[in-house]
């Protein structure tokens, strides 16, 4: 760990020597790890590229979310400011770093995202680079601004690679066989059950012994972080399961200028919708729960509501 530490502050010096002139674009690039581009991403390829390497991007996407809630919840390792106190992140990075280090999401949801990206258009030599560089570029950006580890970012890096290369397998398994989908729905669901379960009893156990003046980390906090994830994961693969049962949509056809006004349209809505869920939901509901229910309409809307509505009364 001292190895990572000394790595961290040299590139906090570096930071303070040239005045801090490249933390702008960090603070930018580090947006691509965030939810708000990967989603609009998911969608704009589901709706309007290619709709199967969409699902593929989705199918990666709520496993990274899955593995990342559980390591971060089993490993609960502390953020490096809190390892050693030289340790002096980016000051406006701190409101998005709370919680557990290990491993880093925002790598993480990178990887599902630009890896599968890269992974379908491999040939695309163009595609491909980028794509790696987007991702190498949020790794280390998590480095340079402070708040994560480098085996923070490499573990979410490595994990990354081998969810992709397993959701390809998985998919081609579901769809070899009739009636797979449904084996695979229901026991996406029980896994996901079973991680919620989990995450209570975890935080069920440290609560026994936290201490909010001692502690910097607060378990429930960190369960109730999760509930969003958990809500995007659940509405990622029902929205599939009756998509692929129910509508069978294929990408919006027709010229470029159609499409783009549709997809605009459906993130637009998308945005109406869970704007007034989010508002008056927290008027009868908890902050978490809203969240979880913000979540899982987002990925459901994607992936089954709006190619729903599209094909049912658009595209008729």
């Amino acid at each position: 760990m001292e190895i990572q530490i000394q790595y961290l502050l040299l590139l906090q010096h570096f930071r303070e020597a040239t005045g801090g002139i490249f933390d702008g674009f960090f603070l930018s690039v580090t947006w691509f790890g965030e939810v708000l581009i990967p989603v609009c991403i998911m969608a704009i390829i589901y709706w309007g590229i290619n709709k199967k390497a969409g699902t593929f991007i989705f199918f990666t996407f709520g496993l990274t979310l899955y593995t990342n809630v559980f390591l971060k919840m089993t490993a609960c390792i502390k953020r490096p400011w809190l390892l050693d106190s030289r340790v002096c992140p980016i000051e406006t990075a701190l409101p998005a770093a709370d919680g557990y280090s290990f491993p880093s999401g925002h790598t993480a949801g990178a990887m599902a995202l630009w890896g599968s990206i890269a992974y379908k258009w491999w040939n695309n030599r163009l595609i491909r680079y980028s794509m790696i560089t987007i991702i190498l570029l949020v790794a280390f950006s998590r480095n340079y601004i402070g708040v994560h580890t480098p085996q923070d970012v490499i573990v979410s890096i490595a994990a990354g690679i081998l969810i992709i290369f397993a959701g390809e397998r998985l998919l081609k398994w579901v769809d070899a066989k009739k009636n797979r989908d449904i084996v695979f729905y229901c026991l996406i669901m029980a896994l996901i059950f079973l991680l919620y379960l989990y995450l209570h009893i975890k935080c069920s156990i440290q609560m026994t012994s936290y201490n909010p003046l001692e502690d910097c980390v607060n378990p429930l906090a960190m369960k109730h972080g999760s509930y969003s994830k958990i809500g995007f994961m659940t509405g990622i693969f029902t929205g599939w399961i009756l998509e692929k049962r129910f509508v069978n949509f294929d990408v919006i056809s027709g010229s470029v200028k159609k499409k783009i006004i549709s997809i605009l349209a459906g993130l637009i809505v998308l945005q109406i919708i869970s704007a007034l869920i989010y508002k008056t939901g927290l008027y009868i509901m908890p902050g978490h729960i809203v969240s979880a229910l913000c979540a899982f309409i987002t990925a459901f809307y994607i992936i089954f509501l709006f190619p729903f509505v599209f094909k049912k009364f658009v595209n008729h």
